[in-house]
This record gives C-alpha cells, structure tokens and sequence, in this order.
C-alpha cells in the first residue's frame, strides 16, 4: 500500500458527484451537501466534500483546492472559480 502526504493547496479536477439530500442521522444537519471523486494533479484519487457549491458550480471537470482534513468527514476541497 502506498502513502500520499497531499498538502492543503493540492489541486484537483470532479471525477464524479453526488448531492446528499437525505443523510445519515448525525449529518442531518448539514444536508444538502455534496461529496466528489477528485482526481489530485498528481493522479490519485479520492473521495472528498466540496464546501462552496451551489447548483450549476458544480461539475464534472469542475477545478477544486485541498482545504484541509476533517476527522470525521475526511477531504475537505473548495471549487475553484474561474
């Protein structure tokens, strides 16, 4: 198994996404709230949330930063507008 160190500033492109509108009990309040694939620069992949979407943001190539890491609910990533 490898293991990446990926520093907040990484830049990314949406794989894929998913709007969560019915969450898990203890995210209910947070919801909606949307979670990408991120393809990182350097290849890897990872699931993430993205904090600042709104509709029709976000998108499949859509660019994203690393914000940071949560313990609880893991990548962090904030869209990056043109």
């Amino acid at each position: 198994m490898t293991t990446y160190t990926i520093q907040p500033g990484t830049l990314g492109h949406v794989v894929s996404y998913t709007i969560i509108r019915v969450p898990p009990a203890s995210f209910a309040a947070e919801a909606p709230y949307a979670l990408a694939i991120i393809e990182l620069d350097g290849g890897q992949r990872l699931l993430g949330r993205v904090l600042n979407w709104e509709h029709g943001d976000l998108a499949i190539g859509a660019t994203v930063e690393l914000q940071g890491w949560d313990p609880s609910r893991g990548p962090l990533f904030r869209l990056v507008h043109p």
